[in-house]
């Protein structure tokens, strides 16, 4: 039996697990506490960075700046975050969780906990470990000035190439 996107590269298989996973808990996020994934996970981020700004929160979160703010908004409009002003510069905001925000980051965090033990289901503590290290291992290889060497090193050979 052909596994499923054998044949596909490992970038398209990544994006769609993510994709599909996503969108199959974002119904029972948004049951259970009110909040999408995304919100969650804004304020997830706000919770365990104090203070963060928003130019931090769309590069931590990897979401689109306008709906980084759309979040925001209603983060702020259901009282789960409040936003001040920065101390040095006036034209920044700072951001932190309410009480009420951070019972709400503590409870999805039970609630992802829960959907990503279903998520990893088939797969045994050996296997989860293992996927575990070789994810880190690839985010930091991706991050490093290595890999970005490598890149711009291949991307100007077939720039030159032509």
């Amino acid at each position: 039996m052909e596994k499923p996107f054998q044949k596909e590269r490992l970038t398209f298989r990544l994006d769609i697990l993510a994709k599909e996973a996503i969108d199959a808990n974002d119904g029972i996020f948004k049951t259970h506490l009110g909040l999408s994934i995304r919100e969650v996970r804004a304020l997830r981020i706000i919770n365990d960075r104090p203070g963060i700004t928003f130019v931090d929160l769309v590069q931590l979160a990897d979401i689109e700046r306008s709906r980084t703010s759309r979040i925001i908004q209603s983060l702020i409009k259901q009282g789960l975050v409040r936003r001040e002003n920065d101390d040095e510069d006036a034209r920044k905001f700072r951001l932190h969780t309410t009480d009420a925000g951070a019972r709400k980051r503590a409870e999805a965090g039970t609630l992802s906990e829960e959907l990503e033990a279903i998520l990893l289901g088939p797969l045994d503590p050996t296997d989860i470990g293992v996927l575990d290290d070789l994810l880190a291992r690839l985010a930091t290889w991706i991050r490093s000035d290595d890999y970005h060497a490598r890149l711009k090193e291949f991307g100007d050979g077939i720039t030159s190439a032509k």
